[in-house]
């Protein structure tokens, strides 16, 4: 704890002074405009191409590269945004940063586990796993459209409320819910749900993890694959014969995306959970050293704030802010997958 304190004080420190970082001592801490007109900087690492540790070279240099692991993609590719960011993050820290794009996170975790990736864009579970299995540390998490963490929804077709199948506990003026858990759930005991998939935090994890917390007990559900298909399934069965609930993240876009214009009208939000599911986070690998977290967390800070550093973030990873975060932040996101009773390990692709 005393070392995590000392961490984030020295980060705040250099970063409220708003200039670059160049780790001191470094054989590649060059004047920052130097680095980052280095054919090196920001180089595209894809996986065939990982870049292999090399113990006895300093770490951040052009013959060991510091490597940061994309958010996974079945083409593995490194776009324009994301070589910006690493070839930012050059500039201002000195290092030499290079991207990496996994096919999956599998693959991403075990780039961590080798130690061949130091920096890893990770969505919850495979963070979970991560610091579970390999001590990653939380160092930022993101935010979309002013939030770092997103609710699930419990919702029914409006025609199931006006039979009095399902009461409405959500009021859409207030925001608010009209009861707790013990209460509003309790309804959909031994009914069958729509689920986004297996895989998804707010569309299955959390929604069926508070299930399992109040002793409630469902009929196997249905993975419609989407947040906008349970909504469709939902507007489409009024009578509960393919689903009788569903749930979905908590964003009003999910009932724009399914494509009928009274999707809002027709599917009623019966309760919500508290938002406990977070953003992707960026973490660091445990063979990334102290002063290097230092100076890459304060180098990705200093783009948040800036023009041409918020556009690559935003282009690159569809996120508009970052924070200070660690471990901690995970905590309430843990409890409901414990009393969920599904294993972390199922739950990465």
């Amino acid at each position: 704890m005393t070392r995590r304190i000392f961490l984030i004080l020295l980060l705040l420190t250099l970063t409220a002074c708003n200039l670059p970082i160049a780790v001191p001592d470094s054989p590649t801490a060059t004047a920052t405009a130097a680095i980052a007109s280095t054919p090196t900087a920001g180089r595209v690492a894809t996986a065939a191409a990982l870049p292999t540790p090399v113990p006895d070279i300093p770490l951040g240099t052009d013959a060991n590269p510091i490597v940061l692991s994309l958010p996974p993609s079945r083409e593995q590719a490194i776009s324009d945004a994301a070589r910006d960011v690493t070839a930012q993050l050059s500039h201002l820290t000195g290092l030499v940063i290079v991207p990496y794009a996994p096919a999956n996170y599998k693959e991403a975790l075990d780039s961590i586990r080798d130690e061949r990736t130091h920096i890893a864009f990770l969505s919850p579970f495979p963070y979970l796993l991560a610091q579970q299995e390999y001590q990653t540390d939380m160092a930022l998490v993101t935010s979309v459209l002013g939030r770092d963490l997103s609710a699930a929804q419990f919702l029914v077709n409006r025609a199931l409320v006006d039979k009095r199948v399902f009461t409405v506990y959500y009021d859409p003026i207030t925001k608010a819910n009209l009861a707790d858990a013990s209460v509003a759930l309790k309804q959909f005991a031994d009914k069958k749900p729509c689920w986004t998939d297996p895989y998804s935090a707010t569309g299955y994890v959390l929604p069926f993890g508070l299930l399992m917390e109040n002793g409630l007990t469902v009929k196997p559900g249905a993975f419609v694959q989407g947040h906008a298909t349970v909504i469709k399934s939902l507007v489409q069965d009024p009578d509960g014969f393919i689903c009788q609930f569903g749930v979905t993240i908590a964003d009003n876009q999910v009932f724009i995306a399914s494509g009928y214009d009274d999707a809002s009208e027709k599917v009623k939000i019966v309760w919500m959970t508290e938002p406990v599911v977070p953003f992707d986070g960026i973490a660091y690998a445990a063979s990334l050293p102290d002063e290097l977290r230092v100076s890459i967390s304060a180098a990705f800070l200093s783009m948040i704030q800036t023009e041409e550093g918020n556009a690559a973030l935003r282009d690159a990873f569809q996120i508009d802010g970052l924070k200070l975060a660690d471990d901690t932040f995970y905590d309430p996101l843990r409890r409901v997958l414990a009393n969920s009773g599904l294993l972390l390990s199922e739950l990465i692709k």
